[in-house]
């Protein structure tokens, strides 16, 4: 990049006023006053017109930086390491390739044979399959594009130039980069227009500084608010970029405003008029009473909460049936009875009223029924005879049979609750005193007395239901307020058993602050006009001073100052320092070694302020030299002005967490300019790059490469099960879910148990990858042990449903899981397909819930 070039990309990134003047200064014109004043008027009005800027070649000395170069596929290979024949491994165009094999996968055979074709600091012999019978003649072809035109190039034909633009890095490479000298391509040429955009900034600035003070003539009178209230703090805020509605929001007077006010100050009164020992009496008392209140709501719930009226349904129901049965019973056993109806309700009354007669009056020594000799009936008061015997010893052994002792159980069971029930559809004596003392003391009952009213409505409803005159099931009572009634009661007891006179006073103090509050409101709310008109006024201020921003000259200074000095060492080594500083690597520094005079200059790594002359290999770690090696690719990569496609195979060997997270940022910022291609068979910096691909809205393509058999290097367009990511996941359990409903009907119990299972182990799996990628590692780095506070706010958002979701969710995927035999006795039943797309569809739901929390 020649200094005509840096001059041209630092404009781009200037203000276009400034880019405006450049061109104008090259086409040697000047400025007047009234341009000056043109200038200013567009820049306070952000009404610029954007600027075409200036070209290389408005400068002597332009040059050009090549078109960039990517890699389409690899194929057609034969002959190379053991790599299966007739694959295509295929590369995005852009953004970041990820190629994933694990050990012995072929993954390395397929980096170097790119090695071969590309520009690499260490290049090897392309070794073939050295356990083949036969020698082959090694073959591959790569498909690439030039800018946007197609190319092949076929191995062992002679290098392709456009190829030796797209850079490879390995550990091989990252050596070369520690131990040998680097060259840099780099012109320097001469400064030009740059002292003339300063003389322009210096004038612009005299005409801003005008009009500032002429603003600052028109500040509004604001109004004097009492210190250290919201208003106050508010008002002392107020800026260019406070909004209407902020205002409006501070302003704003709630509609109790002018009732609360009222309240507080009477109540800042009372507190004045009053004593410590008297109020500990008040607040003991509001404790008391809402205790009343606590209880009853207590005993409502518990009574008429949804699960409890289930329960009164299923002991209605329950009732039924086994009266149902009963009746079925007597209707089958006394069938030929001389009187129908044996066993109904009206029977059973006289039965019983009969019993009583006989236990408590005619034969209260004796058991009922008593059939003896001399024995009468205890009804109509005849002689019994045999017959009549025999049917009274009918009817006992019917009435002790389990069904029917079954049936009345239950039905005392439902009469004893309806009875529970009709004494809560009214209100207690003592609960109507608590609520009239509480509202007479100006606490808040009404949503409580609203509940009750709604609470004893649900009562009556049930009693109804269960008399038979409504035919619809009230729903239960929602929540009453039992966990705020405790607060209040802990306050007021806690209020009352700590106050003293120093406490009593802090009420006070707080009371009196929070009238200084609302009486500083309303000050704030009677201004609100002039508020508007000094937003207004501090708005036209900050375009002033926005504009005047764009006039400081310290870059243009700077810069003039960077491109008089020695311009390609410091540029080099300033970019190389940048690279060592992202890696962690301090105490190193590249420095020039030589090269031609004014074309190219060779740089090499070396210790910073080292006393002992010492290998620079010899004295960092192997983590180190690693992280170094890529430092040095990263910065010739850095100055490769066509953004030709790069290449790495398992760039983070030997490198420790931190770093490997450091290197996947850097590999993703690469990839938004330029294709990047990584090769790796490290699940964990997978993960590190896919989350820096979604923290930087760069796109991902999945390849890897696996076994086939025993033979490697079979090349597929999707990673393993194990390095992939939660949304990832979800599109595999989608696919096979989809599978094993389409092959149901053809699947024996066993077959299919087997595949419902392995697929619930891949839920549970999920479901344990999401939270490690998507709650815990939002907040801590798992690379680096960073922790990201500005992300801890989202476990605020996480809810008790989230909650119940997840422990319901895990705990049926690990159930379903083949991770330990069933038990014999358990007498295990597989999950059907409706259950299994349940459960799945609850995980998405869950996973969007948390995504949506980072926002």
């Amino acid at each position: 990049m020649t200094l005509e070039d840096d001059i041209v990309s630092w404009l781009a990134d200037r203000p276009d006023w400034q880019k405006d003047v450049a061109a104008r200064f090259c086409r040697n014109e000047s400025l007047s006053v009234e341009d000056v004043a043109a200038i200013a008027d567009r820049l306070v009005a952000e009404t610029y017109p954007v600027a075409v800027g200036i070209t290389a070649a408005d400068i002597p000395g332009s040059s050009a930086t090549g078109e960039p170069v990517r890699i389409g596929a690899v194929l057609d290979i034969l002959g190379v390491n053991a790599l299966l024949p007739d694959q295509r491994l295929t590369f995005a165009k852009s953004g970041l390739t990820i190629v994933y094999g694990d050990n012995a996968s072929g993954k390395s055979g397929y980096a170097r044979l790119i090695r071969q074709a590309v520009t690499a600091r260490v290049k090897a012999a392309l070794l073939g399959d050295v356990f083949a019978q036969q020698r082959q003649d090694q073959q591959a072809t790569f498909e690439f594009t030039v800018a946007d035109a197609q190319h092949t190039w076929k191995l062992g034909d002679v290098s392709s130039l456009s190829l030796s633009s797209v850079r490879f890095y390995d550990e091989e490479c990252g050596d070369a980069y520690v131990t040998s000298a680097s060259e840099i391509h780099y012109r320097p040429s001469a400064l030009t227009v740059l002292d003339r955009v300063s003389s322009a900034c210096d004038a612009l600035q005299q005409e801003l500084n005008s009009r500032l003070s002429a603003n600052q003539q028109q500040r509004s009178e604001m109004p004097l608010l009492a210190e250290g209230t919201v208003a106050a703090t508010f008002l002392s805020s107020l800026s260019a970029d406070t909004a209407l509605p902020e205002i409006d929001e501070a302003t704003k007077l709630a509609d109790d405003h002018g009732t609360k006010l009222a309240k507080n100050l009477t109540e800042e009164a009372r507190l004045k008029g009053t004593d410590p020992s008297k109020e500990k009496a008040r607040l003991s008392s509001l404790a008391a009473h809402w205790t009343t209140v606590r209880d009853h709501v207590v005993r409502q719930e518990a009574a008429l909460s949804d699960e409890a009226l289930a329960g009164v349904q299923t002991d209605h129901a329950k009732a039924a049936e086994l009266r149902e049965a009963a009746t079925i019973a007597s209707a089958t056993g006394f069938d030929a009875e001389p009187l129908p109806g044996v066993g109904s309700e009206t029977w059973r009354f006289l039965w019983e009223a009969a019993r009583a007669y006989s236990l408590s009056e005619a034969y209260h020594d004796h058991t009922f029924p008593l059939v003896g000799e001399d024995a009468v009936c205890v009804l109509c008061q005849q002689p019994l005879r045999g017959e009549a015997s025999d049917r009274l010893a009918r009817f006992q052994a019917f009435m002790k049979d389990t069904t029917e002792r079954d049936a009345s159980a239950a039905e005392r069971t439902i009469s004893i609750t309806r009875e529970s029930l009709v004494q809560l559809t009214t209100q207690p004596a003592p609960l109507t005193t608590a609520l009239s003392q509480l509202q007479a003391a100006g606490q808040d009952v009404a949503s409580v007395e609203k509940w009750f009213t709604e609470a004893y409505t649900v009562g009556k409803s049930t009693v109804n239901w269960i008399d038979g005159t409504v035919d619809i099931f009230p729903v239960g009572v929602v929540d009453g307020f039992t966990t705020a009634i405790q607060s209040m009661i802990k306050t007021f007891g806690d209020q009352s058993a700590a106050i003293d006179d120093s406490t009593f006073r802090a009420t006070l103090d707080a009371l009196s602050a929070d009238v200084r509050e609302l009486q500083a409101r309303t000050a704030l709310a009677d201004a609100r006009v002039a508020l508007v008109t000094e937003v207004d006024r501090l708005k036209s201020r900050a375009k002033i001073e926005a504009a005047k921003r764009l006039t400081d000259t310290t870059g243009i200074t700077r810069k003039a100052t960077d491109l008089t000095t020695v311009h390609v060492t410091s540029i080099v080594r300033d970019q190389f320092t940048r690279e060592t500083e992202r890696l962690r690597l301090r105490r190193v520094t590249l420095d020039p070694t030589g090269g031609r005079k004014n074309v190219t200059l060779e740089h090499k790594p070396k210790l910073l302020g080292a006393t002992v002359k010492a290998r620079i290999d010899s004295v960092l770690s192997e983590g180190e030299q690693t992280a170094l090696g890529l430092a040095g690719f990263l910065t010739e990569v850095e100055f490769d002005g066509s953004k030709s496609a790069i290449v790495l195979d398992d760039p983070v060997s030997s490198l420790d967490a931190g770093r490997r997270s450091r290197v996947a940022k850097r590999l993703v910022e690469l990839a938004q300019s330029r294709q990047v291609i990584v090769f790796t068979h490290e699940a964990t910096f997978v993960n590190a790059l896919n989350k820096e691909a979604r923290d930087q809205g760069v796109e991902v393509a999945e390849r890897a490469i696996v076994r086939e058999g025993d033979r490697p290097g079979k090349a597929t367009d999707k990673h393993p099960w194990s390095v992939r990511d939660t949304r990832a996941r979800i599109g595999e359990l989608e696919t096979g879910l989809a599978r094993l409903q389409k092959d149901r009907p053809q699947l024996d119990s066993d077959q299919y148990q087997k595949r419902a299972q392995e697929w619930g182990g891949m839920l549970s799996q999920a479901w344990e990858r999401a939270v490690n990628l998507e709650v815990v590692g939002e907040i801590v780095n798992r690379g680096t042990n960073e922790v990201k506070p500005r992300m801890f706010r989202m476990l605020a958002a996480i809810t008790d449903k989230d909650d119940s979701d997840f422990q319901a969710g895990y705990a049926r995927a690990s159930e379903w899981a083949p991770r330990h035999d069933q038990a014999p006795e358990t007498n295990y039943i597989p999950a059907e397909s409706d259950e299994l797309e349940a459960e799945l569809k609850r995980f998405q739901r869950w996973t969007e819930r948390i995504r949506s929390y980072k926002k």
